[in-house]
């Protein structure tokens, strides 16, 4: 009933929006600068400023005039004019009246006749055209919507977001084989790895982000981090201007979401930003088990074998979290200098272990988190061109997990006391995490087409805490990671036909703790200190208008994390400190095809192929008497995949599109450790890896619905993966099989007023209600609805 109720609430609100809007329009005339002769047939394209979405494009007629009407206000529109043999024109114009009439006068470039014309390209355009494997999604047509970033990034192809549950769980990325920390996650370029849990994938609203990144393989130097299998860089809006956004939205599962982001920029440079979030749910969906523990009077117990559907009861996750940012732009010291303060809290209950055999009904995490950034920006006149770019930021966290309880529970809710407290292990733990990343950008520009680039990644971790419930030696000696990645490297662009870079890396690792190195209670001192080298290549060619060509290689090295080497701190996932660093060596093979290239009509085609032999590869697993994970190294692993995205779009009204990825990586390591006995999982699939999966997605835009200049927006989108086993499963058990999943998702959003600030959206996920897991045949939420309302204001 609460259901449908959604449903008829979003249908009256669709019909109460009837505001009268009246369309811009935009005329111009495009003309050679020295003779003010027309130019005929030149292009013009139109996108919006703010979130550089697509609104039109056209050519002059032969008198060199063009016309648009824009169905909805757009406070800022950017306008490219280009012209073979004349240099492009880029102007950003903010229409003051519902009628503009603007000039173009186009100076003549002699050097385009023979080249690819690149002048006048969007950012993210700029980022396609790299060497590097990339794919990129734009997040403004998704902002309406409650996704969080891990909802996002799991559409794009070659990649899929593992999820222990609902809202607040934790969101591991699987790329191309890759899973976990093989894959590094990066915001504006500065490593997420300390970051609070509060500031996860599944936590961060989508409104955050312009855009997503992701590099399958081989990575760009200024990411600048020791990624094996690929990086995904989130990248912010840095646009200056004055706005506010704000949105609540509540579904299913007691979940509810706010957003508030503000900014403003002062015409003499001050800028300000706040940004504030905070995520609710109960996370008390439905799922199903084929066995539980019985409690008997007498105090026993039995494992009874049925197939029932439960609910979670223990399973609550809130989090807040605010991020204020001041200081100054566009000053002759400085493009860019920011001052940020990011302050956060988190509670989470645990529902179970890292698989859903155990299952707890008391144990609980906080965290609180305070953490200063700093951001410097600056291009400087020197030669071409020079670059700098400073960001930082130091996490001073405070986390506490608690697991007192003096009974066990079942999935059914009940609980049975015990002879000693503690589900897991008895433990009031409190703990610091004090994790520090920097990173440190120069790139300059000796001649045109010629760029020397340097980076150098710092990132560091601490952690001290006491434990009230036992004495512990380790307590009184922290254990400290610090690992520092520089890269340098040399592109040469040849008039934008062809381009390569070359690159090399320098790896380095301190790790300090105080332990047992055989794993018992003789505790002592440990350092160590490790240096590694890298390297690479990437390179492009551009056959056409059309096609673009990528072939890269990498040596690339992964460092274990903090994570790996010290575990989660609540006991659940433990750290191994022995282990080794993966190194790898990564070819890639790409295409992008632009099939169809017209005004209106387009059809993009990407395809991929992707080779990696690693060796020491890190791999998950979990304990099957306890429920705990842990890390250890696997010799060494083969890994081909392949990639294949199509996406036909029509003018701004309709796109459809879809990708699919199949991922062959199996064991290598032939004899079992110290043996000459073969081993059972050799060329064997790694375990816990999707190896065939795709989305499909469709999205219809109608203007002018019930009333003129508003905008109905009608996004579907589909998702499938492959049966696959979580363990080795040598002998084919179907136990060890996560089943084929197929999920559908439904999102309609309304936007209408004055300047179309006002939006209401609806949303149906996993409409069918199927049965979702993630690698480790953890549950996820069946059917979910939500209505978001959303208000936004920019000049």
């Amino acid at each position: 009933m609460n259901q449908v109720k959604m449903v008829l609430i979003f249908a009256i609100l669709l019909f109460l929006s009837c505001v009268n809007v009246s369309a811009q329009v935009i005329k111009g005339r495009v003309t050679d600068s020295t003779t003010n002769e027309a130019l005929s047939y030149a292009a013009v394209e139109i996108r919006s400023f703010e979130d550089d979405v697509y609104i039109g494009g056209s050519s002059t007629n032969e008198k060199g005039e063009f016309e648009f009407h824009l169905k909805g206000r757009y406070p800022k529109i950017r306008i490219t004019v280009s012209f073979l043999g004349y240099k492009t024109i880029q102007k950003v114009y903010a229409p003051a009246t519902e009628y503009s009439y603007l000039k173009f006068e186009m100076q003549e470039d002699s050097q385009t006749l023979n080249e690819v014309v690149v002048k006048g390209l969007s950012p993210a355009e700029k980022v396609q055209r790299l060497a590097y494997n990339v794919s990129l999604v734009e997040t403004a047509k998704l902002k309406s919507t409650t996704m969080d970033l891990s909802n996002v990034i799991d559409k794009i192809s070659g990649v899929k977001i593992r999820s222990t549950g609902g809202v607040g769980s934790e969101a591991n990325v699987t790329l191309n084989g890759f899973s976990g920390r093989h894959v590094k996650i990066f915001i504006d370029g500065v490593p997420m790895d300390g970051m609070s849990s509060a500031f996860g994938l599944n936590n961060i609203p989508v409104g955050l982000a312009k855009r997503v990144e992701v590099y399958k393989g081989v990575v760009p130097i200024e990411l600048g981090g020791d990624a094996l299998g690929g990086a995904i860089n989130i990248v912010t809006d840095n646009s200056r201007c004055t706005r506010v956004n704000a949105s609540y939205s509540f579904g299913s599962f007691n979940t509810h979401k706010t957003n508030v982001y503000a900014e403003h920029t002062t015409k003499k440079g001050f800028y300000v930003s706040l940004n504030a979030y905070q995520n609710y749910s109960d996370n008390d969906y439905k799922v199903n088990i084929d066995s539980y523990t019985k409690f008997n009077e007498d105090g026993s117990n039995q494992e009874v074998k049925e197939n029932l559907t439960v609910r979670r009861f223990h399973a609550k996750y809130h989090n807040e979290v605010a991020i204020l940012k001041i200081g100054i732009v566009d000053k002759t010291f400085a493009d860019r200098l920011l001052l940020g303060f990011m302050g956060g809290y988190e509670y989470k209950q645990t529902q179970n272990a890292s698989t859903m055999d155990w299952v707890y009904g008391a144990r609980y995490t906080t965290a609180n988190t305070l953490m200063p950034q700093l951001t410097y920006e600056k291009r400087f006149k020197v030669l071409k061109g020079l670059h700098v770019s400073l960001n930082g930021n130091y996490n001073f966290g405070k986390s506490y997990s608690a697991d007192t309880a003096s009974c066990n529970y079942n999935w059914l809710g009940q609980s049975q006391p015990k002879g000693v407290p503690g589900e897991l292990s008895y433990m009031k733990y409190r703990y610091r995490d004090h994790n520090g990343a920097a990173n440190f950008r120069m790139a300059l520009f000796p001649a045109d087409g010629q760029s020397v680039s340097l980076s150098s990644t710092l990132t560091t971790f601490s952690r001290s805490g006491k434990d009230e419930t036992a004495y512990k030696p380790t307590y009184e000696h922290p254990s400290q990671s610090m690992k520092i990645v520089t890269g340098l490297s040399y592109k040469y662009d040849y008039k934008g036909k062809w381009n390569t870079s070359a690159f090399v890396k320098h790896y380095m690792n301190h790790l300090e703790a105080y332990l047992d190195p055989e794993g018992g209670i003789n505790y002592q001192d440990f350092s160590n200190t490790t240096s590694y080298w890298g390297g690479g290549w990437a390179s492009t060619y551009f056959w056409g208008r059309h096609t673009q060509l990528r072939l890269s290689y990498e040596y690339a090295l992964r460092l274990p994390t903090s994570r790996e080497l010290f575990g989660s701190g609540d006991d659940i996932e433990r750290g191994n400190s022995n282990l080794k660093p993966e190194s790898s060596n990564n070819v890639n093979i790409s295409v992008t095809a632009n099939a169809v290239d017209l005004t209106d009509h387009r059809l993009t085609i990407d395809a991929a192929f992707q080779y990696r032999e690693i060796k020491d590869y890190i791999r998950r697993t979990t304990n099957n008497d306890s429920g705990r994970a842990s890390s250890q190294n696997d010799g060494r692993v083969r890994n081909l995949g392949t990639d294949l995205s199509i996406r036909y779009t029509f003018k701004d009204a309709f796109f459809v599109g879809g990708n699919f990825s199949y991922i062959d990586m199996r064991s290598l390591t032939r004899y079992v450790t110290g043996t000459q006995q073969e081993s059972k999982n050799y060329k064997e699939r790694v375990p816990a890896i999707p190896y065939m999966y795709g989305n499909g997605e469709a999205g219809l835009t109608l203007r002018d619905v019930f009333v003129k200049g508003t905008v109905l927006d009608i996004h579907y989108m589909m998702n499938y993966v492959q049966k696959f086993s979580y363990e080795w499963n040598v002998y084919q058990n179907a136990e060890l099989d996560i089943p084929t999943q197929f999920s559908h998702d439904l999102f309609v959003n309304y936007n209408f007023g004055k300047k179309s600030e006002f939006t209401v959206s609806a949303e149906c996920t996993n409409i069918f209600n199927a049965r979702l897991y993630d690698n480790f045949k953890m549950q996820k939420p069946g059917r979910a609805f939500a209505i978001k309302f959303g208000y936004s204001f920019m000049k």
